[in-house]
C-alpha cells in the first residue's frame, strides 16, 4: 500500500527528529503499519545500530518479527539479547518469545534452563515454572520447579499464588488444597484472608470454605481498605448483597479522605449497581477534596461510573484552578 504525501512528510520528519533506538523503533513501527515495509526495514536497521542494550534489542527483535515478519533477522537480534542477558527475567522473557514467535522450542528450553539457574526467590521460580508449562508443555519439569517454589514460599500470598498455579496449570486439586490450607495457617491479616477466600471459591468452587475464611477476614478487618475489599469480594463470590452492604457501610465510616470515598463509591456502583448511594459518597468525596489530584480522580469517576458529564466538568474546572495556584 503506497503512502500518501502527508504520511511520507510526517515519517521523514519523525525520522529526522529521532535520537535513540527507541525513537527509530517507534517510527519504523508506524511506517510498517502504514504499509511500507522496505522503508520500515531501513529504519529498524538504524534503531539496531543505535543500541547494544538487551532490553532495547529485545523489543526491537519483537517488532521486526511482528511488523516485518522477518524471522531470520529477528533470530539474529534475539541472539544478541542472549549474549547480553544477565538475570532470570531477561532469559525467561527471551525464552517465551523464542517459543512463541520463532517456534523454536529447543532454543527456548536452553534459555529456560538459564533462567532457572538465575532464580533465587519464590516469585521467580513460580514464574519460570508457569512459562515452561505454558510454552513447552513440559509438565514434569514444571512440577519439579513448583516443588522448589513451595520450599521458597514465605507467607500466605506466596502459597496462595502457588496453589493458583498448581490448579490452573496442572489441574492438581489435591496439591492445591494442601497449599491453600498452608496459606490459611500463614495468613496474618484481613487482606490475606480475603484474597485466599476469593481464590478458594474461584479455583475450587468451595463456597463453604470460602465463607468461613471471609468470616475470619471480617474479624481481622481494621481499616477502610479491609472492609471495602471484603465487601466487594463477598458480593462477587458469595452473592451476599445484605452482608456486602453492611461491610460497605463500615468502610464508609472508616474512610479518611477524598481518595478513600471516591474508591468506595466506585466499588459500590460497580458491585452493587447502587447509583444513589454511590452519588452520595461521591458528594462526600467532593467535600473532602483538597488538591487537583482529588478533583481529577473524582471527575474521572463521575464520567466513567455515573456518566455525569456536567458534574465531572465542574470537578475538572476545580482541579484546573488548584493546579494554577500550585
Amino acid at each position: 500500500m503506497a503512502l500518501t504525501k502527508e504520511q511520507i512528510k510526517e515519517f521523514k520528519k519523525a525520522e529526522k527528529e529521532a535520537q535513540d533506538s527507541d525513537d527509530f523503533r517507534e517510527v519504523a513501527k508506524n511506517i510498517a503499519k502504514a504499509g511500507d515495509k522496505e522503508w520500515a526495514k531501513k529504519t529498524y536497521e538504524k534503531a539496531e545500530e543505535k543500541t547494544d542494550d538487551p532490553y532495547e534489542l529485545y523489543y526491537l527483535a519483537r517488532c521486526i518479527c511482528e511488523n516485518l515478519g522477518d524471522k531470520e533477522w529477528a533470530k539474529k537480534t534475539y541472539e544478541k539479547v542472549e549474549e547480553k542477558a544477565k538475570d532470570w527475567s531477561q532469559f525467561e522473557s527471551l525464552a517465551n518469545d523464542i517459543c512463541e514467535k520463532l517456534g523454536d522450542k529447543d532454543w527456548g528450553k536452553k534459555l529456560y534452563k538459564k533462567a532457572e539457574g538465575k532464580t533465587k526467590y519464590f516469585y521467580e521460580i513460580n514464574q519460570v515454572a508457569n512459562s515452561i508449562h505454558e510454552k513447552l508443555g513440559d509438565k514434569e519439569w514444571a512440577i519439579k520447579l513448583y516443588q522448589k517454589a513451595e520450599k521458597k514460599a514465605e507467607g500466605c500470598s506466596d502459597l496462595c499464588s502457588l496453589a493458583d498455579s498448581i490448579h490452573e496449570k496442572l489441574g492438581d486439586k489435591e496439591w492445591a488444597i494442601k497449599l491453600y490450607q498452608k496459606a490459611e495457617k500463614k495468613a496474618e491479616d484481613s487482606s490475606d484472608l480475603s484474597s485466599l477466600a476469593s481464590s478458594i471459591h474461584e479455583k475450587l468452587g468451595d463456597k463453604e470454605w470460602a465463607k468461613r475464611i471471609y468470616g475470619k477476614s471480617e474479624k481481622k478487618a481494621k481499616d477502610f481498605s479491609d472492609f471495602r475489599e471484603l465487601a466487594g469480594s463477598i458480593y462477587e463470590y458469595l452473592d451476599d448483597k445484605e452482608k456486602s452492604i453492611k461491610l460497605y457501610q463500615k468502610a464508609e465510616k472508616k474512610a479518611e479522605d477524598s481518595s478513600d470515598l471516591c474508591n468506595l463509591a466506585d466499588s459500590i456502583h460497580e458491585k452493587l449497581g447502587d447509583k444513589d448511594w454511590a452519588k452520595k459518597v461521591y458528594k462526600k468525596a467532593e467535600k473532602k477534596a483538597k488538591d487537583s489530584y482529588d478533583y481529577e480522580s473524582l471527575a474521572e469517576s463521575l464520567r466513567d461510573q455515573l456518566g455525569d458529564k456536567k458534574w465531572a466538568k465542574l470537578a475538572d474546572q476545580k482541579a484546573k484552578e488548584l493546579e494554577d495556584d500550585e
